[in-house]
């Protein structure tokens, strides 16, 4: 017998879980079907057990700070398995909060993946799923270059759950996933090298900005390889013999994370008329339609910009655009954005480069110095601030922001560049003293 929806949502993500319920809410017969863990990338693998880890990594120097305070710490240790015993406690206490709040917005619940059978039939498990609207949002899963015959470099997805700590370890990549847990394993004693193809780490960023990160990065002792990356990589005897092009050096654990590809494996989307592209990523209209009228696919898996408040907004527009007749795009302008990284880095709006490709009279604004907790320590750390204006008013076109707590100081700043404001405006804003933040109201003194 064939169980009918008028959406069925495939992945139970955060842009799964949010469409499923916010559908629910107005009215939609609504299912959703997740194989694996409720809450998806973000809160299994991802977001959540990164920033707790994060957490974890940051007390080392925090300790350390503590003693140019006149604090004095003895038998200063760390246990490995018991973050990785809490962390597991915390995303079960999450995974049942998502069952929890599908349940009651009586959304249905499938714990099985799904498969087309064609356009217009899932296949659930044992049971057969006919949705006037289907959904996807399956997210992405680790990219493996295949330097490994035997198949045991690490992803991101391992790496939160090591049986050990290593004492070395090797990360392959210079994006943000590959920065955030170089800051991770080094903030645990973990002695730490990068390895990227080209120039610099970060390199969709802002360029002078992922410059000054390196050079924060390589002060906490994270040891980075440009132009360079290995030819192959042998395993034996629980540890990894690295081909680089004029050495080889031996490592405990290589991570890989060189990006991640669309989950979308599983899904048997060969039986549908949905056309993907190269890379796996599933192509849409500006109204998250595919080639197929009745499917629809947010987040990750559609590659446009793989962050977890995007997803889920995403996914309210989907449902937005079935209530109405009346269509609306998704604007991804002026999107805040973090990289954990120790020291933290955050932005909202343009990178200087692309400031100016668009804009006219692009002026920029710096403040580099060291903040007031780190004054009476010998532990080097800078904040690093950046501000891009255009035009004769000087309207806020992006604000670039390293230092402890960068993301919750962009958050509030990003107010500024979401709703147009101009530096006259910032300036006009006191700030609070002694603060970092006051920085960026207290910008007086033109770069170029």
């Amino acid at each position: 017998m064939v169980k009918k929806f008028e959406l069925f949502v495939i992945g139970g993500g955060s842009g799964g879980v949010r469409a499923a319920r916010y559908a629910a809410a107005n009215g939609i017969k609504t299912g959703i079907a997740e194989g694996w863990s409720l809450g998806g990338t973000c809160v299994n693998r991802g977001c959540i057990p990164k920033k707790l880890y994060t957490y974890a990594s940051n007390f080392s120097e925090e300790m350390e700070l503590m003693q140019s305070f006149g604090w004095k710490l003895k038998n200063k240790s760390f246990d490995w398995k018991k973050l990785v015993l809490n962390k597991k406690k915390e995303i079960e206490r999450l995974n049942n909060i998502y069952l929890n709040l599908l349940s009651n917005s009586n959304v249905k619940i499938f714990s099985d993946f799904a498969e087309f059978v064609d356009n217009k039939i899932l296949k659930v498990g044992n049971d057969l799923i006919q949705a006037e609207s289907y959904l996807i949002a399956v997210g992405t899963k680790p990219k493996n270059l295949g330097l490994c015959k035997e198949n045991k470099l690490i992803s991101s997805d391992d790496a939160f759950d090591l049986e050990d700590l290593p004492e070395n370890i090797l990360i392959l990549g210079g994006g943000y996933i590959a920065i955030e847990f170089a800051s991770i394993f080094k903030g645990l004693g973990v002695d730490v090298t990068v390895c990227i193809r080209g120039n610099r780490i970060l390199k969709d960023f802002d360029s002078e900005v992922s410059d000054f990160l390196s050079q924060e990065l390589k002060e906490k002792g994270i040891k980075i390889i440009n132009k360079d990356f290995p030819k192959e990589i042998i395993y034996s005897k629980n540890k990894y013999k690295v081909f680089f092009k004029k050495n080889t050096k031996i490592y405990q654990k290589v991570l890989e994370a060189t990006g991640r590809i669309p989950n979308i494996d599983k899904l048997k989307i060969h039986n549908t008329k949905v056309h993907t592209a190269r890379n796996k990523s599933i192509i849409i209209n500006d109204y998250f339609q595919t080639s197929q009228k009745n499917i629809f696919a947010v987040g990750d898996v559609v590659d446009r910009v793989q962050l977890t408040p995007v997803a889920i907004s995403e996914a309210m527009t989907v449902i937005d655009n079935l209530k109405s007749k009346k269509k609306k795009k998704f604007n991804y302008h002026n999107i805040p954005t973090a990289v954990f990284s120790y020291p933290n880095y955050a932005f909202v709006g343009f990178s200087e480069h692309e400031a100016k490709k668009k804009f006219t009279q692009v002026e920029v604004f710096k403040s580099i110095f060291t903040p007031l907790k780190y004054s009476m320590s010998k532990i080097k750390s800078k904040v690093f601030i950046k501000l891009i204006v255009s035009g004769k008013q000087q309207r806020i076109r992006g604000i670039h922001y390293i230092g402890e707590n960068a993301a919750e100081i962009i958050q509030g700043f990003s107010v500024a560049a979401v709703n147009g404001l101009t530096k006259k405006q910032l300036d006009r804003t006191l700030g609070i003293h002694p603060t970092s933040a006051e920085e960026i109201v207290t910008l007086k003194n033109k770069q170029y």
